[in-house]
């Protein structure tokens, strides 16, 4: 999902950057076939919704290769179970811990915010009577089981109802616009 910044009131500064750290923003804004503006807000918006608060509240930064390596040891009923239990207990403290509220809406904004952080693909694609979030990790099966039981568990506490399919590299689900609205 693309955020849409015209919408949101916003206000000018200035700020000194050293010349290295402007030019690998530069080079990341045309990689990334924006402006230089939109870039800096973009990863601003970023450190502020997610890495200020991430380490604060428990996350690590694993390299993903470690991560996949330890699951492949792993049965799929082990990983049923770990996910299930932690997607029952996790998410509220985190949710409380990084955005002060239990709702769905924060939930799926710390779920693209981690997303973006792993590197992950996430897209949300809101229809007539659903919203469907897509999540390309490239973990593997054993991942996509994880990921799948985990938000499962995690939207079934806030009391949200989803439909979920899956791949050995993507996970796609679907919350109905009763419990998710991203227009409101």
């Amino acid at each position: 999902m693309t955020i849409d910044y015209k919408t949101e009131k916003t206000e000018t500064i200035t700020a000194r950057i050293s010349k290295q750290t402007l030019d690998k923003l530069r080079s990341y804004a045309k990689a990334e076939n924006t402006t230089l503006n939109s870039a800096i807000n973009q990863l601003l918006s970023h450190a502020v919704d997610w890495d200020i608060v991430a380490s604060k509240t428990g996350w690590v930064p694993i390299p993903k290769d470690i991560l996949m390596s330890y699951f492949e040891k792993l049965d799929d009923k082990t990983i049923i179970e770990v996910a299930d239990a932690s997607g029952r207990n996790v998410p509220r403290d985190l949710l409380l811990a990084m955005r002060g509220k239990f709702d769905v809406k924060e939930w799926v904004s710390i779920l693209r915010s981690r997303a973006k952080a792993a590197g992950f693909h996430f897209s949300e694609i809101p229809e007539d009577d659903y919203v469907k979030f897509v999540m390309k990790h490239d973990m593997g099966a054993k991942w996509s089981i994880y990921f799948q039981t985990y938000y499962d568990s995690a939207f079934k506490a806030l009391g949200c109802e989803v439909e979920f399919s899956m791949t050995n590299n993507t996970i796609s689900y679907k919350i109905s616009r009763r419990d998710y609205d991203p227009d409101k």
